[in-house]
């Protein structure tokens, strides 16, 4: 696990490092990933019976059955970010090491597009996205974001830039774009690395990125 570890920290900072060609100003951009999760619960009562007949001073008046019905929602966000030098790059760590269920995944994705020769066994994977921003006329940041994957077997590790799973879109600074959803499509691998899911179980969860300059 120590060897994963230092290829995970060494991509950190290396990425992390503004690039001085691509630089257009001493200005940051603050890159956030927000999940919003919303549910909702239907809820029946059903108070009752029969029909209980009560006498008050020889009359009657009768009472029947009892209906009750709620609906609750809620609503949880949680958020994740980093800062990114005008123009440069930074490494946005996500996992250091995942379950053992999910390394099955990484492992045919990278073993299918010809990253890593058929047969390897990952021990351990790690995931973080690389993040790039420049700074653009009207108040508009382009932001790229590049999965990278790092993995561990029995004789070998690397680290991975899946560069065709790159999504790239220019964004408003500020303003709260939504990803994987009508707005902006990423890549299958990006989703996956950030945990991104439409649905689940009467379950809405909304990932949205905001580029800010700073």
């Amino acid at each position: 696990m120590s060897s994963l570890l230092t290829l995970v920290l060494l991509a950190a900072l290396f990425a992390g490092c503004p690039d001085p060609v691509g630089a257009q100003s001493g200005k940051q951009v603050k890159v956030v990933f927000e999940f919003r999760r919303s549910a909702s619960q239907n809820r029946g009562a059903v108070e009752g019976g029969g029909r209980v007949v009560i006498t008050d001073r020889g009359g009657t008046r009768a009472s029947g059955v009892g209906v009750d019905s709620t609906q609750r929602r809620t609503q949880t966000s949680t958020g994740i970010f980093t800062l990114v030098q005008d123009g440069g790059e930074s490494t946005l760590l996500v996992a250091s090491q995942l379950p053992y269920p999910q390394i099955a995944f990484y492992r045919d994705y990278l073993t299918g597009a010809g990253y890593v020769a058929t047969g390897v066994q990952f021990k351990d994977v790690g995931t973080s996205l690389k993040v790039r921003a420049t700074i653009l006329g009207s108040n508009q940041v382009r932001v790229r974001l590049t999965p990278t994957i790092s993995w561990y077997s029995v004789d070998t590790a690397g680290v991975i830039e899946v560069n065709e799973a790159s999504t790239e879109l220019v964004v408003p600074s500020g303003r709260p774009v939504v990803l994987g959803g009508a707005t902006t499509e990423t890549h299958e691998l990006t989703r996956r690395i950030l945990g991104y899911r439409v649905s689940e179980s009467g379950t809405e969860t909304t990932m949205t990125l905001t580029a800010t300059i700073r």
